[in-house]
């Protein structure tokens, strides 16, 4: 794994990751289903992903789950509750192994609150997180369910596991009964095995020609 300054230096955070503060953020390394934020925690640190990829997801009230969106590096988390100075909006937790660099939040009040180049890239991070989840949002209204079914295996490293159907029906708001007809098309193409529990890819290629940019 690389030290804390490779990835600095790799991904160009000289100006907001400054001199004074190198020794004050650290890495940390989740497995794939570490839960790395849960919804209504009070959040002590900005997330910076540098490698790997975390689920942004939500329980209903009525205990089922709603997934937000994906995020990758060097997209951020934790930023929109460090400037409203609430707790965590969602649960977030990986869905591969994943390295985070943790900038403390009593770290970026003391000695970054008037650095122009954190508070940009805090304020450009947090819109573009906002643009893409209206986009994704958008297009699983208007993209077919195919299509969007597809990206969403996908995106989750071609294996989905569940407890039952209907739950994954709800978890992506679809229909029970059209979630069970996509299935049944592509297991008969060959794209996919459905087992009881999970769904795996089979034909990666032909699965990715539905590739589309919307989670």
């Amino acid at each position: 794994m690389k030290t804390v300054q490779e990835y600095i230096e790799f991904y160009k955070l000289e100006n907001i990751i400054t001199e004074e503060i190198r020794d004050k953020v650290y890495l940390q390394n989740f497995y794939k289903g570490a839960s790395l934020l849960g919804a209504h925690d009070k959040v002590k640190n900005i997330y910076f992903i540098l490698k790997g990829k975390v689920e942004i997801s939500y329980i209903l009230t009525n205990g089922k789950k709603l997934f937000i969106n994906f995020l990758y590096p060097l997209e951020i988390f934790g930023d929109i509750e460090y400037i409203n100075r609430n707790s965590a909006l969602f649960d977030v937790y990986a869905t591969e192994e994943t390295i985070v660099l943790i900038l403390p939040i009593k770290i970026a009040d003391r000695y970054l609150h008037d650095n122009p180049y954190f508070l940009k890239f805090i304020c450009e991070e947090g819109n573009k997180k906002l643009l893409k989840t209206n986009k994704a949002i958008l297009l699983r209204k208007s993209l077919p369910l195919k299509p969007f079914f597809c990206n969403y295996i996908i995106n989750k490293n071609f294996h989905i596991t569940f407890k039952k159907l209907d739950d994954l029906a709800e978890e992506l708001n679809v229909s029970y009964r059209n979630l069970t007809r996509i299935i049944k098309e592509l297991v008969l193409e060959g794209i996919i095995e459905k087992n009881r529990y999970d769904i795996k890819v089979l034909e990666k290629d032909k699965i990715l020609k539905f590739k589309e940019e919307i989670l």
